[in-house]
């Protein structure tokens, strides 16, 4: 299965290592950790230019989001877009 994180990306769950709240005020993600280890991965902005609400991470991307953790993580456990029908394929290529 596949999880839509914003705009034109989507990751398979499975290669879903964490999802972070970037926008709650007491989260230091984003200072702690994505600033800090940023560079080891590549970063990818999937907000649209929207802001960034939250961080997937995969092995070797990370992925801001303006998609609410919260969201993204209620999606990755139900099964959201099963079996759906991609029409566009770039999409799925560009993993």
């Amino acid at each position: 299965m596949y999880l839509h994180l914003g705009v034109d990306y989507m990751v398979k769950n499975s290669e879903i290592i964490a999802i972070f709240n970037l926008n709650h005020p007491q989260s230091v993600v984003y200072d702690d950790f994505v600033k800090k280890y940023g560079s080891r991965y590549k970063v990818v902005d999937a907000s649209g230019g929207e802001g960034y609400y939250s961080c997937v991470l995969t092995n070797d991307t990370m992925y801001l989001s303006s998609i609410s953790s919260v969201t993204l993580k209620k999606r990755a456990e139900t099964g959201f877009l099963d079996g759906a029908a991609y029409t566009n394929l770039e999409v799925l290529k560009r993993r």
